[in-house]
């Protein structure tokens, strides 16, 4: 790889971290939803730091080209943040579909009071 390439890979990937620590320090993002970022982040330092590992990866697993393992790893990287996104909003629409439950039936509980009062 070509030294200023590799030089400009390993900066982009510096400033990503400081911005996730940014976000993580300033409580705009949640540790354990970063941490698929801060894990992706970590890896993709250690290819720019060592980039004769993707090809030893590509050989392992059996693609031809380095671009190829990249963009092949790139592309289950995606798969994991669709899946870590889908997870987190079926949890948020299990807590709102509760929420909405529970205050349906303080609502109810309201009324009766109410309504036994006025008698």
């Amino acid at each position: 790889m070509n030294p200023v390439l590799q030089i400009f890979f390993i900066i982009c990937i510096v400033v990503f971290l400081l911005i996730i620590i940014r976000y993580l320090t300033k409580k705009q993002l949640n540790l354990k939803y970063s941490l698929v970022w801060l894990a992706a982040a970590g890896c993709m330092l250690i290819l720019a730091l060592f980039p004769q590992l993707v090809e030893k990866i590509g050989n392992l697993v059996g693609i031809a080209t380095p671009v190829s393992t990249v963009f092949v790893f790139a592309g289950m990287f995606m798969l994991l943040i669709i899946l870590t996104l889908t997870i987190i909003v079926s949890h948020m629409n299990n807590r709102i579909y509760r929420l909405t439950q529970m205050q349906a039936i303080l609502e109810k509980r309201v009324r009766e009071l109410e309504s036994k009062n006025e008698k």
